[in-house]
C-alpha cells in the first residue's frame, strides 16, 4: 500500500509539473508576442488619403498623427462555439498595434462553468494564429496558416472603431466609399485581400462591419462565410471615445449565428 500510495504521489507531482511547465511555456509564449507586435510598430509612414466621414471619425474619437505604438482594451464577453451551445464568460485584454497591423488578444474564463480554459488569438508580423487550452497548458484547438493570416487581419480591420490613431498612422490600408455611410477598407495578407466594410450611422459613428469572405475553419474544411458586427453605445473615457457594446457573427444561410458578445471597459494607449 505504502508503495502504491509513492507512486501515485509521483505521478500525481509529475502531472502537476507538466501543467504548470506548460501553462508557464504558453504564457512566455503569448508575452513574446505582445513584445514582437510592440517591436514591429515602425516610424511616420506615407498613409492613404481617409474619407472625409473616417477622417471626421477618428479625430472625434481621440486619433492623431503619431501617437502611442498600441492601444490596450480589457474587455468583459461571453463567447460560444456553435449556435447550439451556451454562452460562457471571458475576462480578456488585447493589445492593438497603431502603426503596423497585428494584434494580441488573451481571454481566460470557464466553459460549463468548471473547465477552465485559455484563449490566444493574434496577428503579428502577417501571421494569424489561435490557440485554446485548458488551464493553459493542454490543448484544444490551434489554428494558423494563410486562411487564419487573412481571417485574423480582417479581425484586426473590424476592430479599427476602437484603434483611432491606427487611421492617421498605418500604411498598407487601402480606402473606397462606397457609398454616404459606407466604406470599405482593404489589406494584403498572405491568404489573399482581406476587405471589410465599415458601416457609420447618420451621426458619423462606426454601428457595424461586414465581410463577405471571412474563412470559416481551416485548411480544407475552411470556407468563405459573411461575416458581420454590430457596436454600440460610444462613451468618452479619458483620451478615447469608443463602443462599448458588441456582438460579432457568421451570418449563415440557416441563419445568424452570434458567437461573440461584449463589453470595452476600457481603451488605453500603449507608448513602448
Amino acid at each position: 500500500m505504502t508503495i502504491l500510495l509513492i507512486v501515485a504521489a509521483l505521478i500525481l507531482a509529475g502531472l502537476l509539473f507538466a501543467h504548470f511547465f506548460y501553462a508557464s511555456r504558453f504564457t512566455a509564449i503569448t508575452d513574446a508576442l505582445v513584445g514582437q507586435l510592440l517591436a514591429s510598430q515602425s516610424g511616420p509612414m506615407p498613409v492613404a488619403s481617409l474619407p472625409e466621414i473616417v477622417r471626421t471619425f477618428a479625430i472625434r474619437n481621440g486619433g492623431m498623427a503619431g501617437g502611442p505604438l498600441a492601444v490596450k482594451m480589457v474587455q468583459s464577453a461571453e463567447m460560444r462555439m456553435s449556435p447550439a451551445a451556451a454562452f460562457f464568460h471571458l475576462d480578456a485584454t488585447q493589445t492593438t498595434g497603431s502603426k503596423t497591423p497585428g494584434f494580441v488578444w488573451q481571454a481566460s474564463g470557464f466553459m460549463a462553468k468548471v473547465l477552465p480554459i485559455r484563449i490566444v488569438d493574434s496577428f503579428v508580423a502577417e501571421r494569424g494564429w489561435l490557440e485554446a487550452r485548458i488551464a493553459g497548458s493542454i490543448p484544444v484547438a490551434s489554428a494558423c496558416g494563410p486562411d487564419i493570416d487573412k481571417g485574423e487581419a480582417m479581425r484586426f480591420l473590424a476592430e479599427l472603431a476602437w484603434n483611432p490613431d491606427a487611421f492617421f498612422n498605418m500604411a498598407g490600408l487601402a480606402w473606397r466609399q462606397i457609398d454616404d455611410l459606407t466604406v470599405e477598407v482593404t489589406m494584403q495578407t498572405n491568404g489573399g485581400a482581406a476587405r471589410v466594410r465599415l458601416l457609420f450611422d447618420a451621426a458619423g459613428d462606426i454601428t457595424g462591419i461586414e465581410a463577405d469572405d471571412r474563412p470559416q475553419g481551416t485548411g480544407k474544411a475552411s470556407k468563405p462565410m459573411r461575416w458581420i458586427g454590430r457596436f454600440s453605445g460610444y462613451a468618452q473615457s479619458g483620451h478615447y471615445r469608443w463602443p462599448r457594446h458588441g456582438e460579432i457573427a457568421w451570418d449563415r444561410p440557416e441563419g445568424e449565428f452570434v458567437y461573440w458578445r461584449g463589453d470595452i471597459l476600457s481603451v488605453e494607449p500603449v507608448h513602448g
